[in-house]
């Protein structure tokens, strides 16, 4: 099935478009409609249509701006200009976007069927085209493209040396940016044929083409990596989020793989690349098969104020250690600190406590980026003080040690389980709040939650297990549905009660997602009651 979306801001002419196209007979759904372009561009965002079928001239933002705005995020839609006046220049200017199909109203079924019908047709060849791998493996065969790639293998491996940049530019690479960062990609399943893995590699490459030099792509085993470049810190996280959802949903579209993400640390110089491609290994290995995109967050190269009374140290290599660990790890951890002291150190009673000094900054440093209080998480029977600062042996630090450390690895865990908590709670108050307001879009909530659009869309599919606006529609659904039951309002008002200024695409809705017309509900329900 094909999903087409429609964006009319004459409401005769989406109810012509969506009552009167023998939908059900076809290979196409319409997957949703909007009455101008600044709805529907969050709603396209989310929805991700095959087609889209648009308007040319409306208020707020007009066809030409939304086919500008959508196609930089979605290529691969194919896009319909609908319009009421034969203006040659408005079909120039569509022209010019990729827009290959340009009606004029009014049009007929029959019409409309046949334009959607080439469009199939150009998609199932581009889907052909995209499986035939010869020219991707001539291309890839280049000396260009393989030392291009090299060159991004040694910058991960912090073995490019100090020439990186120049060999960069002799190959038309342009590696200079403010802030970097690696993303890791991998099939969620392994795959045993080459030529499928090759299919995945197409569709990722041809993001990075796309990129305009901000995203550069190689490829190891069986797994994939993005270079990252942003201006700063807010254009490389919404650039990377963006292209990992561009992956996920694209490969997905493509091959009917579900691909993994990891995205690694933020750095401000090319030196520091390898640490970030080493935190995307770190958090790649611990995924499971969901769709998630999970984010290591920046943390700051220095000691956090304990609060505890205790010498300035540099716990940085623990602190590393235990970024990613889980309590299963600690006695490696352990073990590990303790092999690095040699074995006449570790019979120090000074380097045994300071082992328990270092561990003790480690784990508050831990808590605090974790949101919480040290002197709270750790009881008190593990604060220095309450040891009397005395001098322990090795085999008194250990049972204290590996106590500490799981707490504060416990702590951690509970609190990144709800990290967008609360970014949740105040998108779901927001729209509680302004379910009724028609024009209420994902970019009000996002910018509500003070996250980017692209980060905001990730994090609540992710933590609601659905997408905004699914879960807009849900709420809407069930406010009509008390309405319907409590009230004797009439279906028109209920339907501008819950932010629909179309009753009849409200109730194209309310059937779509209870089975009955409003009419037929309430009839039900006062039957229920009776």
């Amino acid at each position: 099935m094909y999903k087409v979306f429609l964006v009319d801001d004459e409401i005769v002419v989406r109810e012509g478009i969506r009552s009167n196209f023998p939908w059900e007979e076809t290979d196409f759904v319409l997957a949703g409609e909007a009455p101008d372009g600044e709805i529907a561009l969050s709603m396209i965002q989310d929805i991700k249509p095959d087609i889209l079928i648009t308007d040319i001239r409306m208020p707020f933002m007009d066809g030409l701006q939304l086919c500008r705005s959508a196609m930089r995020t979605m290529p691969w839609m194919y896009v319909i200009i609908l319009s009421g006046y034969d203006d040659f220049a408005y079909a120039r200017e569509a022209i010019s976007l990729g827009v290959k199909e340009y009606l004029l109203k009014p049009v007929s079924g029959q019409e409309l069927l046949q334009v959607l019908e080439r469009i199939a047709a150009r998609i199932q060849e581009d889907k052909r085209q995209q499986a035939n791998l010869r020219a991707f493996r001539e291309e890839f065969a280049s000396s260009s493209r393989f030392l291009k790639e090299k060159l991004l293998q040694e910058l991960f491996t912090g073995s490019a040396g100090n020439t990186v940049t120049e060999r960069a530019r002799a190959l038309q690479m342009n590696l200079l940016a403010n802030r970097y960062l690696v993303m890791l990609l991998r099939p969620s399943q392994p795959v045993a044929v080459r030529d499928e893995l090759l299919k995945v590699r197409s569709v990722l490459q041809r993001l990075a083409d796309m990129s305009g030099g901000t995203a550069h792509l190689c490829e190891s085993g069986e797994q994939f990596a993005f270079l990252v470049l942003g201006d700063n810190e807010g254009d490389l996280e919404e650039r990377a989020y963006g292209l990992a959802q561009a992956a996920q949903y694209d490969v997905e579209r493509n091959t009917e793989r579900k691909l993994l993400v990891a995205i690694g640390n933020a750095v401000s110089d090319i030196a520091d690349i390898p640490d970030s491609f080493a935190d995307a290994r770190v958090v790649m290995g611990k995924l499971d098969d969901k769709r998630a995109i999970p984010r290591i967050m920046n943390m700051q190269d220095v000691i956090a104020n304990a609060g505890f009374s205790l010498i300035n140290l540099d716990v940085a290599p623990i602190a590393e250690q235990l970024r990613h660990a889980g309590p299963q790890d600690v006695d490696a951890i352990l073990e590990h600190y303790v092999a690095s002291m040699g074995e006449s150190a570790a019979q120090s009673m000074m380097m045994a406590n300071y082992m328990f000094v270092d561990i003790l900054l480690a784990a508050s440093r831990m808590i605090k980026e974790s949101g919480g209080a040290p002197e709270q998480v750790i009881p008190q029977a593990l604060r220095y003080q309450e040891v009397g600062g005395k001098m322990m042996k090795l085999e008194e630090v250990l049972p204290i040690s590996r106590q500490m450390l799981e707490q504060a690895i416990s702590f951690r865990d509970r609190q990144g389980s709800n990290r967008y908590g609360t970014v949740i709670r105040k998108a779901k108050a927001f729209i509680a709040e302004h379910y009724g307001d028609s024009n209420v879009t994902l970019h009000d909530v996002a910018d509500h939650v003070a996250l980017s659009n692209n980060h905001f869309c990730t994090v609540f599919s992710q933590e609601m297990g659905v997408t905004f606006t699914e879960y807009l529609t849900g709420v809407r659904m069930s406010k009509a549905k008390e309405m319907l039951t409590s009230t004797a309002m009439r279906t028109s008002d209920v339907a501008y009660a819950v932010g629909y200024n179309d009753p009849h695409y409200f109730s194209y809705l309310f059937k779509k997602h209870t089975g009955l017309s409003p009419r037929d509900f309430r009839r039900e329900e006062k039957e229920k009651n009776l």
